[in-house]
């Protein structure tokens, strides 16, 4: 097995765990805020005290600075516009689709990177989208015309600036030290979510309802960095490593981890559709591994 192939396999995992936990929050209704703003600390301050004992070798210092201010800008517009956008949608509708950014990923990989994918690679790739399109069919939303195209524009949002979070990870994990990245990267996505999430994490539909205690909002959102310190980081070296069109269409997947656990924690019903979804999913990933 290559390298960059399992720590794409471990990145998915630990990524799709991360994820699960934002439906555990919701179930909980934990302030998203607070536990947003706890998850983004966490993994800034970790990262940043890695490098104590890590002392990191940067090529280029401005460059640094530049490719993890572009990193935190789109993580947290597409993370803002996803949150936006379960408020006129179904999750099970808008995460899926908002995973097609894979196919610009993709399409960048190819186009301008000059990467050259196998024969059963472009297949499996083909079947990671179609993963996508089937559980973003399985509950398709009943909304008014209007409703449903703010959650669209919105998706469209989220979509590109993921592809962009993406892309500009690819630049990072070939060019510059990776625990540095995270670590500003992460700390202007702290500052980002204190400046912009206080105005959008405030939805109308919670007035009224009892919160849970602050303590379980940031334990959740300590957990979450944990999580995601550990997958973004495999998912960099799988990106050093490894092709980005591969890399990044079975990270894309991760989210199947949190229907799983769903299915099997919150008794989430197992349709035909999801059931096909897993299905695809597991041969496509069998399929990327080249």
């Amino acid at each position: 097995m290559q390298t960059w192939y399992l720590y794409s396999l471990l990145a998915l995992l630990l990524l799709g765990g991360q994820r699960f936990l934002y439906k555990v929050a919701a179930a909980r209704n934990c302030g998203t805020f607070l536990t947003t703003f706890c998850f983004m600390t966490t993994v800034a301050v970790l990262s940043s005290g890695l490098l104590v004992h890590f002392p990191p070798v940067v090529p280029s210092l401005s460059f640094l600075v530049l490719i993890s201010l572009a990193n935190s800008l789109t993580f947290v517009s597409a993370t803002l516009a996803h949150i936006q956008a379960l408020k006129h949608m179904p999750a099970t509708v808008a995460y899926p689709l908002i995973r097609m950014n894979i196919v610009l990923v993709v399409l960048f990989a190819v186009l301008f990177l000059q990467e050259r994918l196998e024969p059963l690679q472009i297949l499996g790739v083909g079947l990671s989208l179609a993963t996508i399109w089937v559980l973003g069919r399985d509950s398709a939303p009943d909304n008014d015309a209007r409703t449903r195209a703010k959650g669209l524009i919105l998706v469209c949002v989220a979509m590109l600036a993921g592809a962009l979070s993406a892309i500009s990870s690819r630049y990072a994990a070939q060019h510059t030290d990776l625990l540095a990245f995270i670590a500003l990267s992460y700390v202007f996505s702290t500052l980002f979510t204190l400046a912009l999430a206080p105005r959008m994490f405030a939805p109308p539909q919670n007035q009224g309802k009892v919160k849970s205690p602050r303590r379980l909002a940031v334990t959740i959102g300590l957990s979450m960095g944990l999580l995601n310190l550990a997958g973004f980081y495999l998912f960099l070296k799988a990106l050093a490593l490894g092709p980005l069109a591969i890399v990044a269409s079975i990270n894309g997947m991760h989210f199947l981890v949190a229907v799983v656990l769903s299915v099997l924690i919150f008794r989430e019903k197992l349709t035909t559709g999801r059931l096909l979804g897993l299905a695809l999913a597991i041969i496509a990933i069998v399929l990327l591994r080249g």
